[in-house]
């Protein structure tokens, strides 16, 4: 009977959309002078390694040495060390980011079908963080003496808790500058939230031409004067008005008026100062607005904890990437189990038990304790902590 269920990894593998892998795979022609090793089995050996969470492409190649009687099972072929390394650092990393965007999509689908979240305006949260690199190796990552690092500029649906696009660079591109990288697919009247590193009024003027709501903080350099001031009717609003720029070159970037909204947080016993071209919201929904890039934040952690992505078995640029893709890949297709089946186990327990059960042959609701007839039976899965843009305060 054991022998009709097929290993973790095959079942694993089944959520990946394979025929759109070998349509982005054909059409860059990633297959042409591979020797053998095609681009699925060098996206296998890297899937694999990210489960099994490795440090090393000799520990991979020793596990799966070991497991040379499964390996036909999971459809993978041995090859070298060396035959590893060269194709994965010539591959092209568009194909496992285009592979990466077609699992969201149908994590998306899932996630609105299941909660019917017909939203017409979305909130997105945007940040970056920085991955160390080891010294002296990683050269086309280096800005500064001593500083050897890779940027991971990210866009979260609010929405869905989802990451949806994801831009990797060198660590001197500002993120004012990246940031234009991550407005793809935002529509008209959607709210983007993002820190006060990416204040730019260049760009806040190119968000209000494309009509597209921003709330962000400002920094203290941020001069401007009150044209008129609004109501404020919620006790922790200190300051809510219209206001424009002072100074010429500041004006000449952003010549339109904007929102200035002063809140008191008890917490820290501080003032926080918001800047947004939106002037219908309560101020204290502002405020509120924002608080939720906080998510964005939670995001980063949980992918430094569970996931392979601050060691890297390759230097070049293509092979750093294509790591960080796959990873990614293996975080989307954990969330996906996670709201396929409502498992309430953590994302570390879940990565943890698949490193064990990875080749053996085990049912995958048996590996999170969950019978079908339990499924059947499970309430709706409620949606991502946010805030609703038309709640009454």
């Amino acid at each position: 009977m054991d022998n009709q269920i097929a290993p973790l990894c095959n079942t694993l593998l089944k959520y990946i959309p394979r025929n759109h892998f070998n349509k982005i795979s054909g059409q860059l022609k990633t297959d042409k002078r591979s020797k053998g090793f095609s681009t699925w089995q060098a996206f296998l050996w890297l899937f694999i390694g990210q489960v099994l969470n490795v440090d090393s492409i000799r520990e991979l190649c020793c596990i799966l040495e070991t497991r040379s009687t499964t390996l036909y099972h999971i459809w993978i072929k041995k090859f070298s060390r060396s035959n590893f390394s060269e194709r994965i650092n010539k591959l092209n990393p568009y194909v496992f980011q285009q592979v990466f965007y077609k699992l969201l999509e149908q994590v998306q689908y899932e996630v609105n079908s299941i909660n019917k979240n017909n939203m017409l305006q979305k909130i997105y949260a945007i940040d970056s963080t920085l991955i160390s690199l080891t010294l002296s190796v990683f050269n086309w990552a280096t800005y500064r003496k001593k500083k050897w690092w890779i940027k991971v500029h990210t866009r979260l649906d609010i929405t869905d808790a989802l990451p949806d696009l994801m831009v990797i660079t060198e660590w001197k591109v500002h993120d004012s500058k990246a940031i234009y990288d991550l407005l793809s697919w935002i529509k008209s009247w959607d709210v983007l939230l993002f820190d006060r590193w990416y204040l730019d009024y260049k760009l806040l003027y190119h968000l209000e031409e494309k009509w597209i709501t921003y709330v962000t903080r400002t920094k203290k350099s941020t001069n401007f004067c009150p044209i008129e001031y609004n109501e404020i009717t919620h006790p922790k609003v200190q300051y809510d008005a219209i206001c424009e720029f002072v100074s010429v070159d500041s004006y000449e970037k952003y010549p339109k008026k904007f929102r200035i909204v002063r809140y008191y947080v008890e917490e820290k016993e501080k003032e926080y100062e918001y800047i947004t071209n939106n002037f219908d919201y309560p101020a204290e929904m502002i405020a509120e607005l924002y608080k939720q890039r906080w998510q964005i934040e939670e995001l980063f952690r949980r992918l430094k904890q569970n996931l392979k992505i601050k060691q890297f078995f390759w230097t070049s640029r293509n092979a750093v990437e294509n790591q960080i893709r796959v990873a990614m890949t293996y975080y989307l297709l954990l969330q996906y189990i996670k709201i396929k089946t409502r498992a309430k186990e953590s994302l570390l327990e879940l990565t943890r038990r698949f490193s064990v059960l990875l080749f053996d042959r085990i049912n995958l609701l048996n590996v999170i304790n969950i019978t079908t007839k339990k499924l059947k039976n499970l309430p709706k899965i409620v949606a991502p902590p946010q805030i609703s843009l038309f709640s009454d305060f």
